[in-house]
């Protein structure tokens, strides 16, 4: 609804709406966002705009989501904005309603938080996972409970951290999760974001940093971009595809 950092009084756009029209004007990239709360819509309704999102571009889209943390917009806008607790349950059940609706003819869920009653979600999304129909989930988060919830449910965990020591605590959390569960943790992607200041290094720097991500076993990196465009044409270009994995 508003920027997410300040100055907080600029223009923003909605997010999912923007990403509809991306859809159509871009043809080689995934789509999402990084990452939406839960608590601004029911959990079928964001589901069904990331699906028409997929159907738009053919299979692009990322349900990037979370248990959403900016409590000041919530008064703002007269969002309910439940404790940490609640929140977090409220995340759990609907990423469960998630996986219901995309893989089931009709649904029925009674949680603390939503419900479904024989619900009907058509169309499925275009992308599978093991010959099901699936979107691509990213969830932010690096408390106890979200670990455990990333565990289970997340394709990609996003994950900011002050120094490697508190990534590696974070890490070892989330692969103990994952045994407990029988899940691969190699099969979750990793991502964390790099700021606008990264691109006032010079290549050497650069390389170094993002070769320091990739030996913490870092496989995404997100960029907050500059507001001098050009500037960064000849790092996404050039350089940036000689280092994606």
């Amino acid at each position: 609804m508003i920027p997410l950092s300040d100055p907080r009084t600029g223009p923003n756009l909605e997010g999912w709406t923007l990403l509809a029209g991306l859809a159509e004007a871009i043809s080689n990239v995934m789509l999402g966002t990084m990452v939406t709360g839960i608590t601004y819509r029911n959990p079928a309704l964001l589901l069904k705009e990331a699906v028409t999102i997929d159907h738009i571009s053919n299979g692009r889209c990322l349900l990037g989501v979370g248990a959403a943390w900016f409590e000041g917009e919530h008064h703002m806008f007269g969002f309910d904005y439940p404790s940490n607790g609640d929140r977090v349950t409220a995340f759990r059940e609907a990423l469960e309603m998630f996986d219901l609706l995309l893989t089931q003819d009709t649904s029925t869920y009674e949680g603390k938080f939503y419900q479904l009653k024989e619900a009907i979600f058509e169309p499925k999304p275009i992308q599978q996972q093991d010959g099901m129909p699936h979107l691509p989930v990213v969830i932010g988060g690096s408390k106890d409970r979200m670990l455990r919830i990333i565990a289970k449910h997340a394709d990609q965990w996003d994950n900011n951290f002050s120094d490697e020591s508190e990534y590696k605590e974070r890490v070892q959390k989330l692969e103990a999760n994952c045994e407990k569960i029988g899940r691969d943790p190699q099969s979750i992607r990793r991502s964390t974001t790099l700021g606008a200041d990264f691109f006032a290094l010079d290549d050497s720097a650069q390389d170094q940093k993002m070769e320091s991500l990739r030996a913490l076993g870092i496989t995404d990196l997100l960029f907050h971009v500059t507001d001098n465009l050009e500037a960064l044409r000849p790092f996404m270009e050039e350089r940036l595809p000689k280092i994606r994995t």
